[in-house]
């Protein structure tokens, strides 16, 4: 094994410094060449990127058909594979779907200057590798796996992980500002459609998984001070706790009430929207019931004209808003099962707004 890779690195490194020498339209020459002739396919790298042939990779193939960075059995275990990253981006060398298990990439460089966004290393794994102290501003690593990978002091200032792994990663004073991770992860995604197949046991574990990332980016986000991130990865988290809890479970349920009154504490407006539906609903509720003013029955009444009754449902619109602030003026009296309606409102009312003003305060204090 160590034998074979030696060849293959010597071989890879021969062919690089060609390559490197080369200039553009002498590159695409050979690149062209490589492709004509029959005898020489098989030294160009095998590698067949899952969204198609437009991103193929032109670089020599050894024994196994794949080039040095797309081998999964070569070892990227060597002292210098940093500079060979390094180099092999800035001659323009295919990134996505490269395997760097257990590399040491520490201060790595893989920030692409001038237009066009940065590298893409999409399907790429570096499951375990050591980027401590990287430069990775705007790189793209969709789809690729960076599990347990040392991001520690590492800049990911706008890099995008869309459906990447990103379990176990370490963010410890991580820049982490502008970072794009989509509205769900690849193991949430998963873990609905085990759920679905009624495969609950790889769900759960599934869930779990998505729960600790999105703990770690949070994390992270208030370590770097990004509430408004933090927040927003906070409700994800306390979102995959819910899906671990049983279905009809009263954990489960009230887990669900609170994320829809207040997103978990973070979303002041879910709360207003609550109390408007909670006050119209309890106006038409009196209107059919009706209330009494100055002895006077208040209401819903079909002997009235179109315009009587929509100022009877002003009147208990008002009563609603009033009862549901506990003002209590008293100028309209609840009749019938108008007072059950009205003593429910009021403790809900109340309640409510001591919610919104706990929820608006933390996010206006951040």
């Amino acid at each position: 094994m160590s034998n074979r890779s030696e060849s293959l690195d010597l071989k890879g490194a021969d062919m690089e410094s060609q390559l490197e020498g080369m200039q553009g339209s002498e590159k695409e020459s050979y690149n062209s060449q490589l492709t004509d002739n029959p005898e020489q396919k098989v030294m160009t790298c095998q590698y067949q990127d899952p969204d198609g042939e437009a991103h193929c990779c032109h670089e020599p193939a050894g024994e196994s058909g794949f080039c040095f960075w797309h081998d999964e059995n070569t070892p990227k275990d060597q002292p210098d594979v940093k500079e060979k990253l390094e180099k092999y981006a800035k001659r323009g060398g295919q990134l996505r779907g490269i395997i760097c298990k257990r590399a040491n990439l520490v201060d790595v460089n893989l920030v692409k200057h001038g237009p066009g966004g940065g590298y893409d290393l999409s399907y790429a794994n570096f499951y375990r590798s050591n980027m401590t102290n990287a430069h990775l501003f705007n790189a793209k690593f969709d789809h690729g796996s960076l599990m347990k990978a040392d991001l520690h002091d590492a800049n990911i200032h706008c890099a995008s992980f869309l459906k990447c792994n990103l379990l176990g990663v370490k963010l410890t004073d991580t820049k982490i500002d502008n970072i794009k991770i989509g509205d769900t992860l690849q193991q949430e995604v998963e873990g609905r459609v085990a759920e679905k197949k009624g495969d609950m046991e790889k769900a759960l574990d599934l869930y779990e998984q998505s729960e600790e990332i999105y703990r770690d980016l949070r994390k992270a986000s208030e370590a770097q001070g990004i509430f408004t991130m933090a927040g927003h990865f906070l409700q994800k988290e306390l979102t995959m706790r819910r899906y671990q809890m049983p279905l009809f479970s009263t954990q489960r349920a009230m887990s669900k009430t609170v994320d829809l009154f207040c997103g978990y504490g973070e979303s002041p407006i879910r709360v207003v929207f609550f109390s408007l539906a909670l006050i119209f609903l309890c106006a038409m509720i009196y209107f059919f019931t009706g209330i009494q003013f100055a002895g006077e029955y208040v209401g819903f009444q079909q002997s009235q004209a179109f315009d009587a009754n929509m100022m009877a449902f002003f009147d208990c619109l008002y009563y609603s808003v009033v009862t549901f602030t506990t003002l209590g003026y008293g100028d309209f009296i609840p009749i019938g099962m108008s007072r059950l309606v009205a003593a429910s409102e009021a403790f809900t009312g109340s309640f409510t707004i001591a919610l919104f003003v706990v929820v608006f305060v933390k996010k206006m204090t951040r």
